[in-house]
């Protein structure tokens, strides 16, 4: 006799897996979802429907999929505004209401200022613990904010003032004109404009420099520990039967090894080790939920 959990794997999926992101249509997340899953139709043999509900940084996201049946059917978006959403209460989900399946993307963050501006990294933790920082960001309360947060404590600012745009395009003119002292990007934001000599990346917010910028240190190396990235992965509602949950993560893993997502992960300057499993995404995920409760005061003022 067969038990619940491998009849449920069996016949699984019977039906369209849907796939719930918090990002507009052709955002980063819904982007990032479309590669994950592409081979993964294949090698679970259906199909799998996108959909964007967008709102509340992940509120509607969540209160979405906490109505959907805790079958393997619905995955959805874990990324920081997941960890953020939970953390502020908006949903009736806790951390242990998702299982971390994958991960997809760890997208560092670069200290980026205008050219010349600063000597070093030295230089502007320096001036940082010394004089106000307009720092920019985008939307007040997300996920950049709260970096700006985490990385404003790193450094020791004696006093932040988020600046927010819509666009990291129009972050970086500001950063170019001087309206604002610095920018926490990812490479392909500033790459052109760091290619021609406009803006300058003092620090990348890892624990390893990065072959995109190998002259930049890291923020360990530059007296900044600390480690900020934009990272994007995929999960299930808990209560799913475990042999369903381990189906989803194998199926996932290999379409992520495929050559059309590394394509698509080489395009912003990462590799494979990006991709990581419930382990250790679940980890992860874990250490980023309790970093946003250390600047969850000042979030939330």
């Amino acid at each position: 006799t067969l038990i619940p959990g491998l009849v449920a794997a069996q016949d699984f999926p019977n039906g369209p897996i849907e796939v719930i992101n918090n990002s507009k249509p052709g955002g980063g997340s819904d982007i990032f979802l479309r590669f994950a899953t592409e081979r993964a139709a294949d090698i679970l043999g259906t199909e799998f429907i996108h959909i964007s509900k967008t709102g509340g940084v992940s509120t509607n996201t969540l209160k979405y999929v906490a109505g959907k049946p805790r079958d393997g059917h619905t995955l959805v978006i874990v990324n920081a505004g997941t960890a953020l959403t939970m953390m502020r209460g908006t949903v009736d989900l806790t951390k242990e209401d998702i299982v971390p399946l994958v991960r997809g993307t760890i997208d560092p963050e670069f200290v980026v200022v205008k050219a010349g501006r600063f000597g070093d990294a030295a230089d502007f933790i320096d001036f940082a613990r010394n004089n106000p920082i307009k720092q920019a960001g985008t939307k007040v309360g997300g996920n950049p904010h709260v970096s700006a947060l985490i990385f404003r404590n790193a450094v020791g600012m004696k006093d932040q003032v988020y600046v927010p745009f819509e666009k990291s395009g129009e972050i970086v003119i500001n950063v170019i004109n001087g309206n604002v002292d610095v920018a926490l990007l990812n490479y392909d934001e500033f790459e052109a404009q760091a290619g021609a000599g406009e803006v300058e990346a003092l620090a990348i917010l890892t624990p390893e420099r990065s072959s995109n910028s190998p002259d930049s240190p890291t923020g360990h190396e530059a007296g900044i520990p600390v480690d900020i990235s934009v990272v994007r992965g995929i999960g299930v509602m808990s209560g799913t039967p475990e042999a369903v949950i381990e189906k989803l993560e194998a199926a996932l893993l290999e379409s992520m090894n495929s050559q059309g997502y590394l394509d698509y992960l080489a395009g912003s300057g990462q590799t494979a080790a990006s991709i990581a499993g419930r382990e250790e995404f679940g980890a992860q995920f874990e250490a980023m939920y309790e970093g946003y409760q250390a600047v969850a005061a000042d979030l939330l003022k």
